[in-house]
């Protein structure tokens, strides 16, 4: 599978499409979550899909984004890297805030660590879908380059 596959999957998990990997020509389906994207705009969206993928279900693999639980271990081990004590003190109240995934990404998109929060949640994402993909029996190769 190409590196450019892999990239549009994870943007497309990333901006919270459950995305389906057809098994034998990596043919790339997608619609929004339903569970994060209410409402009757994205339901012709989802319909379209589901046309498609539900001719032969099993010749694809369904990816959803991970869990929130899931997201916010990312960050917290994000938070764990950072060497500023103050930057990493004030993520870190981010992520124990009332709303975490806001005020994180706030926090995050507005210092130094944005570029370094970026690479890492990249990074962490690519081993999470070669892994699934893996455990999934794809005919997937490992890929080595960059997004």
């Amino acid at each position: 599978m190409s590196e450019e596959i892999l990239w549009e999957i994870i943007d497309l998990i990333d901006q919270g499409d459950i995305v389906y990997l057809h098994r034998t020509t990596n043919e790339v389906v997608s619609h929004p979550d339903p569970k994060r994207w209410e409402g009757a705009e994205y339901q012709e969206l989802i319909n379209e899909a589901r046309l498609l993928i539900d001719v032969d279900p099993e010749a694809y693999i369904t990816l959803e984004p991970p869990e929130p639980k899931e997201s916010f271990v990312i960050m917290e081990t994000f938070v764990q890297t950072i060497q500023d004590d103050h930057l990493k003190r004030h993520l870190s109240e981010a992520l124990h805030s009332k709303k975490p995934f806001r005020y994180f990404r706030t926090a995050v998109e507005d210092s130094v660590a944005r570029e370094d929060w970026f690479d890492f949640k990249d990074a962490w994402m690519k081993v999470w879908l070669m892994d699934t993909l893996e455990r999934e029996g794809t005919q997937n190769k490992k890929t080595d380059g960059k997004k």
